[in-house]
């Protein structure tokens, strides 16, 4: 079993939880493209 997280921290530019979800779901997928077993940060 593998794990790939995504995560985003709230920022100012983030105007609503919608972007901010987008910013992690965009780090998520980077995660699984990279590989197994990472962690992504939104940057």
């Amino acid at each position: 079993m593998t794990i790939s997280v995504g995560f985003a921290v709230h920022t100012e530019r983030d105007t609503t939880f919608d972007k901010m979800l987008h910013r992690a779901d965009q780090a998520l997928y980077a995660a699984k493209t990279g590989g197994r077993d990472r962690v992504e940060l939104a940057a």
